[in-house]
């Protein structure tokens, strides 16, 4: 075996690492980024959708107009409940984009090499170098060659199945298992994407059916569609034996996609998942850090997977760049109170429970309320929780009125949405109380 030193070995080259990487080596850092396919290669696991703000955040590492060259803006997205429709479009004439992975990682990894990182792929992570309880370094194994490779700091972006989160036994916490699985493919996309009146005007579709199923659809890189369908987990046999044909089925009983799949076929095998785990993990130790889904996964229904990696690989690289043990544990509170809300958001966009008559009455009336949708995109760039969307006032006053005419089914899902926004709310605060006591 022999020894290098790193100031950092980042272990995962994609939408955390190589970012990390990069903001890493243009500060100076001796940085090594290890992956453990051959690169370039494709990862469908993933929502492929960055929001605005992520966009901002890839201007920042010189990357975005070359991914806005590759994928059509999405500046307006639509969710619809039961036939009530919210239309949300991002300020100032900003836009997400949906990219696949096999053409977004590529960018980012030729950034991360670019700024000086060194990138080796086919290179898999079998253990970690240790000095008491610290972590020192890791080895690592190409073909029939394994090293010692030393580093002050070892990063895991090697997603939620983390073998670094592994060899260091770093807790879970709030983790729970999906409730719904999921098949996806990428499609032409038909002249109804733009020219029927019922998809026209929107670049993102998020339906939410009468059946409990969810359907999404989203322009994406190649002049292509993902379309996507999330069942619950108890249709999961009907799509046993021949998935393709029970997914296409599924995409042409929803409202919407069944516009979409007519006289069309897609373009490529389609992929799925029936079981995942969603969680927070310690997102630091001595000598270690997790970042993006090896440290936070979580379900991927509001598509913010990727933003929260990119946001978490800034914030780290702050941390690492300030050096200390420190430092990292305010990084891993920091996702926390960064995280918790959309965490909790996303669990409850998910599940199928959402599908009930309080939020199909919150549908029915936000949907003549233009200043809910600006709410909406204030959200999703992160200036207030997903939560506080909707103003709680609203709420109570649509529910009472619902009441009054006799409709109530509202009540249960009201008082069940107040306790999880009550609960929520704590867990943030004891958040905020923990990074206060890090403080300098």
């Amino acid at each position: 075996m022999t020894a290098s030193d790193f100031d950092t070995i980042v272990v995962g080259a994609r939408v955390a690492g190589a970012p990390l990487a990069t903001l890493l080596a243009r500060a100076g850092q001796k940085v090594l980024l290890l992956d453990a396919d051959k690169l370039p290669s494709d990862q469908p696991m993933s929502t492929h959708f960055v929001q605005a703000i992520g966009m901002d955040w890839l201007d920042e590492l010189g990357v975005g107009a070359r991914i806005r060259a590759l994928a059509p803006p999405s500046h307006r997205l639509r969710l619809d409940l039961l036939g009530h429709g919210i239309t949300m479009s991002y300020a100032g004439g900003r836009a997400g984009c949906c990219v696949r992975r096999s053409v977004i990682d590529p960018v980012l990894q030729d950034a991360a090499v670019a700024a000086g990182a060194e990138l080796r792929d086919r290179t898999e992570v079998v253990g970690l170098l240790r000095e008491g309880d610290r972590v020192v370094g890791v080895e690592a194994r190409s073909g029939d060659k394994t090293e010692a490779l030393r580093a002050r700091v070892v990063v895991g972006a090697d997603g939620r199945n983390s073998t670094v989160a592994k060899l260091t036994g770093a807790k879970e916490y709030l983790g729970y298992d999906n409730v719904r699985f999921s098949y996806w493919g990428y499609w032409p996309a038909p002249r109804s994407w733009t020219a029927d009146p019922e998809l026209a005007g929107f670049d993102g579709l998020l339906e939410f059916a009468a059946d409990r199923t969810l359907r999404f659809a989203f322009q994406c890189d190649g002049g292509l569609l993902m379309l996507s369908v999330a069942p619950e987990l108890s249709a999961l046999e009907t799509y046993r034996g021949n998935h393709t044909a029970a997914y296409v089925e599924c995409l042409r009983a929803g409202r919407l996609t069944r516009l979409l799949v007519e006289d069309n076929q897609p373009v490529a095998p389609i992929h799925g998942f029936k079981k995942l785990r969603f969680f927070f993990r310690d997102a630091a130790g001595p000598g270690f850090a997790l970042v993006g889904d090896a440290g936070l996964h979580k379900d991927p229904t509001p598509g913010v997977g990727m933003t929260d990696a990119l946001r978490d690989a800034r914030n780290l690289a702050r941390a690492l760049l300030e050096g200390g043990d420190k430092a990292l544990r305010r990084y891993h509170l920091q996702r926390d109170l960064d995280s918790l809300e959309l965490f909790h958001f996303a669990q409850d966009l998910g599940d199928p429970s959402y599908i009930n008559p309080l939020n199909a009455l919150v549908f029915e009336r936000a949907k003549t309320r233009p200043e809910i949708a600006e709410r909406l995109a204030l959200s999703v760039d992160r200036v207030i929780a997903p939560q506080a969307a909707i103003p709680v006032r609203d709420v109570i006053g649509w529910t009472l009125g619902a009441l009054l005419r006799g409709r109530f089914s509202v009540l249960p899902p009201f008082f069940a949405s107040g306790k999880r926004n009550g609960q929520v709310a704590k867990l943030r605060a004891q958040a905020a109380e923990r990074l206060q006591l890090e403080s300098p």
